[in-house]
């Protein structure tokens, strides 16, 4: 009778485990390029027809916005949400309006917060695989889609490192937006 219940908690252990790490989504770095898709398209249509930019000697110019990439930011989690997915937030908010807010208001770069419970959110959800907690950043570049997983890292760092999970979000936003 002992050892039946000893194989009942390990199998317990063994669910639990198994749950924490596919439903905070806890992958590496992966960056995929695709077609850019009509859903993406009517969340970063800009409204301006030029925005105005720094050159390299740091004057203000003004390019055509259709040339100019766009970043797109995607935080996904689930309705019950743990100390990390919150952190990851937190954090990705922060980066945005210390680093990005000037981006943020032209449209260059954008966030969308979405819980993959809603069923309003699926099609989005089923794009990049998010079945639980996840960040992605994506560049949207003359009609194409790169996209890089920082899920990984948020779990990393967020929650007890955040310098440096902010830092290594601002750097491929940064990167994105060339």
């Amino acid at each position: 009778m002992k050892i039946q219940h000893k194989r009942q908690f390990a199998y317990i252990g063994y669910l639990i485990i198994l749950l924490f790490f596919t439903g905070c989504g806890s992958s590496g770095n992966q960056t995929k390029v695709t077609e850019k898709t009509d859903s993406i398209v009517a969340l970063v249509n800009p409204k301006e027809a030029s925005v105005p930019i720094k050159d390299t000697a740091n004057k203000t110019v003004v390019a055509p916005a259709s040339e100019l990439s766009k970043v797109m930011i995607y935080n996904f989690h689930v309705t019950n949400r743990c100390a990390s997915c919150i952190a990851i937030e937190e954090a990705t908010t922060k980066t945005l309006k210390a680093y990005f807010e000037t981006e943020l208001k032209q449209g260059r770069v954008k966030r969308r917060i979405v819980n993959v419970d809603d069923e309003a959110n699926q099609k989005i959800a089923e794009k990049y695989q998010a079945f639980g907690s996840g960040l992605f950043v994506t560049r949207i570049y003359k009609g194409k889609e790169t996209t890089t997983d920082l899920t990984g890292d948020g779990f990393k760092f967020a929650k007890n490192k955040e310098e440096r999970f902010i830092e290594i979000l601002k750097n491929k936003i940064l990167e994105y937006l060339k």
